[in-house]
């Protein structure tokens, strides 16, 4: 079966899932403030029918993180709310229960996070939900995707919780249905792409080790240069590993949770550390002793890398700590700490979270070039074009309007004089709208936008005209009765120094600015006023 056939049928077996009431029982989605949390557990709740079971039969819970504590103590506070939860109503654990990040501040996808609330993973994609026939966001299509995950791991007998980034889409390019393995002695399961390593996936992302005769995973590297990557490789005994891309989210075991909670409830508590899964979690589970933990850090100082030792700096302890929690787990269990992987073959992934990832994405969806069709059926868009090449959907658009090899949606065009190619336009309320070169346009309001190049973004633009340049980004933050516009390029990379602390291309406000500002703003409100713009009249 070809990749792209997996991508699609298994894009389906999702959605599938969600018709038989088959997704997951318990959601606990994790957020950085009340405010979002409040937001979230009411968004997650009203849409749990699109995403998870259509019986409604979801469960949500929504925790806060006050305080920095990394995906990994995270993660264990996350458990405990779902403790209290659960023993509050005399519940037991589903077999599977998801956990989602959806916190973040997002400053790499600037501005358009700020127009959002300072909330990446509410990024609204062109995806309308079938029960609220409302557009779904980033946080969602990544619930939505993890379906498939929950019932593959529940079929093989695992019980824990799935940990989920809400930022990305990963949709596996193998059908499991073939192969259902004996998951029930797995203590955690890592998601995993088998392929040889190249340079920017060296420096991008961990990789692990796994034993061909077992399955298991027995090494973790932290992202690398290339060259030392594949000298930690060459270490490897000929024949016996694979490897692989770890593609981030997991799969935990309730046993491991409720040791590692009992065990390091003062860390969680402790408002001064943090740590995340990867690299070093993983990699001191996976360390047998401090003598091979110790090697790592030697290693580490040896290629210029810093992590490890800023790590043990702000959590003194941190191997004996992991150790010990390692050690309880296999008395309890009678046998070795045992990590499995899932092989996901090459995966579709959906990265929404930066910007070139995610304008490669939207530029897929109108285009016919390999495996835009599997962009489509993600978003539920339709495949057949009209004569003139383009999908519209439940759109208003002059008869001698020139539109071509464009897909639009939910939109209103009035002005005839307008000019698309290869665009993709979503909920939006145009005037003139004039994009010769494509670009995407998503859930704008503008009397007039002019894209004067390719690869540019508008994201809930607002007002009389907005002009975008090639790889241009355009958005409006809503500040009570006033709109500020705020404009990036995809050239920039920095937006931890002087780019986002300045105004830069004629801004009014720094991205800094406009973070603390949205901050103020409750997310359901500019929700609420999104939606009061897009019914005013142009």
């Amino acid at each position: 079966m070809s990749k792209h056939t997996a991508w699609r049928e298994n894009i389906w077996e999702n959605l599938r899932l969600v018709e038989h009431s088959a997704g997951p029982r318990l959601v606990t989605v994790v957020s950085g403030g009340e405010r979002d949390s409040a937001y979230w557990r009411t968004h997650i709740a009203e849409l749990s029918r699109d995403l998870y079971r259509a019986d409604g039969g979801v469960q949500v819970l929504s925790v806060a993180e006050t305080t920095r504590k990394g995906n990994f103590l995270g993660t264990l506070n996350a458990w405990a709310s779902v403790r209290r939860a659960l023993a509050t109503k005399g519940e037991g654990l589903p077999p599977i229960t998801l956990i989602t990040m959806v916190f973040g501040r997002g400053t790499r996808l600037s501005p358009f996070t700020q127009a959002l609330g300072n909330r990446k993973p509410a990024f609204p994609v062109p995806m309308r939900s079938r029960w609220s026939e409302n557009y779904l966001c980033t946080a969602d299509l990544s619930g939505l995707c993890t379906n498939l995950w929950n019932f593959h791991l529940e079929a093989g007998g695992f019980q824990g919780a799935v940990v989920k980034w809400g930022d990305e889409a990963i949709i596996p390019g193998r059908r499991w249905s073939l192969d259902r393995p004996d998951l029930r002695h797995l203590d955690a399961v890592r998601f995993v792409w088998r392929r040889d390593a190249t340079e920017d996936m060296a420096r991008e992302k961990e990789w692990v080790a796994i034993e061909t005769r077992t399955r298991l995973v027995r090494r973790q590297y932290a992202r690398q240069q290339l060259a030392s990557l594949r000298e930690r490789l060459s270490e490897l005994e000929a024949g016996r590993y694979e490897i692989g891309v770890n593609l981030g989210s997991l799969a935990i075991s309730y046993e491991f949770l409720e040791i590692a909670l009992d065990l390091l409830g003062d860390d969680v508590r402790d408002p001064q550390k943090w740590a995340d899964w990867d690299p070093y979690v993983w990699m001191a589970l996976l360390c047998r002793s401090e003598a091979e933990w110790r090697a790592e850090a030697e290693y580490e100082t040896r290629i210029g890398k810093t992590g490890l030792r800023e790590l043990e700096a702000r959590y003194p302890g941190f191997y004996t700590t992991i150790a010990e929690v390692r050690s309880a787990l296999e008395s309890r269990t009678g046998r070795p700490f045992a990590v499995g992987c899932l092989d996901f073959g090459e995966p579709f992934w959906a990265d929404l979270g930066l910007h070139i990832p995610l304008r490669r994405l939207l530029e897929s969806v109108a285009s016919d070039a390999e495996g835009s069709d599997v962009a489509r059926e993600l978003f539920g868009i339709p495949q057949q074009r009209d004569e003139r090449g383009n999908v519209i959907v439940r759109s208003t658009i002059p008869d001698t309007a020139d539109v071509r090899d464009s897909v639009i949606i939910d939109t209103v065009i009035r002005d005839p004089d307008t000019v698309v190619r290869n665009g993709l336009i979503v909920g939006g309320r145009h005037g003139r709208l004039r994009a010769p070169y494509g670009g995407a346009a998503l859930f704008c309001s503008v009397d007039d936008m002019s894209f004067t190049g390719p690869h540019a973004i508008a994201l809930r633009s607002a007002g009389k005209q907005a002009t975008l340049p090639a790889g241009g980004r355009h958005t409006t933050l809503l500040l009570g009765h006033e709109m500020v516009d705020l404009v990036t390029h995809e050239s920039v990379v920095d937006y931890g120094g002087d780019e986002y602390n300045h105004p830069i291309l004629g801004n009014k406000l720094s991205f800094a600015e406009a973070e603390a500002l949205m901050a103020n703003v409750d997310p359901q409100e500019l929700e609420n006023s999104w939606q009061k713009l897009r019914q005013m009249p142009l």
